[in-house]
């Protein structure tokens, strides 16, 4: 089998079928029957060491015959672009339309959309192999029918009407998990986290990055015990109410960090408070922590002691 000439019809459908690979071949033959596919399928099994020479002659004469079919029966044009459609879908809606489609078709589709997009979609592959073949698909997209990109557009195009609208949700994870751990008592919570720590390793990093309690507070790195119970936003009133159970040891380490006038404007608490105020208090001190943080004064690393590696 040495030329173009030697090959019958079932040959070079089946040759398209290796080339094309077969969900993207199968919205080219989507009128023919499945006894003609199925017999397209075995002969593409069975066609092997063919040259590649004779191959790209397949597909440049089913291309051409692609164009003159075309300008026989000329669709009116479009003013807007083939794949513009995929811009105007979140990120979630974009996923979840390429999901169960063919590494071809999601490379044809990936490569229609803006960077920041490209990279939210394979950052939520999992399987490294996958997102190998999809990367390895994109270089040799140039190999694809123009009317086999049409096909795909509009294929596509379609499935998009079935996809349900953007809404904005939360996905739960880390951050989700420390505001509600934030807004329970404080004994009740770390009772929580104690168990996260044990059953998941890697949720419980990931609210710590998150979640502040006071505890973590009177446990900071010394120069940042010196930054922040420095902080002119401290209160000496509000911060005696949340050392009130601590005892004599940990009062006085952390009011010798406070300013000179600050230390001797606070006052230890002796008579019973409500636990109600006690937890106001540290969560105002957590809050300031918080915000500093967000500010980017210091980090959550900072406040766990997590020094960064060289």
């Amino acid at each position: 089998m040495t030329t173009i000439n030697n090959l019958s019809g079932l040959d070079k459908a089946g040759l398209l079928f290796q080339m094309l690979g077969e969900s993207l071949a199968l919205t080219l033959f989507n009128d023919m029957t499945e006894s003609d596919l199925l017999k397209i399928r075995i002969r593409s099994k069975e066609l092997k060491n063919i040259p590649v020479s004779i191959k790209k002659e397949v597909l440049e004469e089913f291309y051409f015959k692609l164009l003159s079919n075309q300008n026989k029966n000329p669709e009116k044009e479009s003013n807007e672009a083939l794949f513009e459609f995929l811009n105007k879908l979140n990120n979630e809606q974009f996923f979840y339309l390429l999901a169960n489609e063919s590494s071809r078709v999601i490379a044809l589709a990936v490569d229609q959309v803006d960077d920041a997009k490209k990279q939210n979609f394979f950052s939520r592959i999992e399987d490294p192999l996958q997102k190998n073949e999809i990367i390895m698909e994109i270089g040799n997209l140039d190999n694809i029918p123009l009317e086999a990109v049409v096909t795909i557009a509009n294929d596509l195009k379609q499935k998009v009407a079935f996809l349900p609208a953007p809404k904005e949700f939360s996905r739960g994870g880390g951050e989700s998990m420390a505001k509600i751990l934030s807004q329970m008592d404080a004994d009740e919570a770390q009772q929580y986290l104690d168990q996260i720590q044990v059953d998941d390793v890697e949720l419980y990093n990931d609210i710590k990055q998150y979640y502040l309690t006071f505890e973590d507070l009177l446990n900071m790195p010394e120069h940042l015990m010196k930054d922040f119970w420095m902080n002119p936003d401290v209160d000496p009133d509000n911060l005696a109410k949340a050392l009130r159970s601590y005892d004599e040891e940990v009062t006085n380490t952390i009011v010798a960090y406070l300013p000179k006038r600050k230390q001797a404007m606070f006052t230890p608490i002796d008579k019973p408070i409500s636990k109600k105020d006690i937890r106001s208090a540290r969560a105002q001190l957590v809050a300031l922590a918080r915000t500093l943080v967000d500010d980017g004064q210091f980090s959550m690393d900072d406040i766990f002691g997590q020094e960064e590696l060289e």
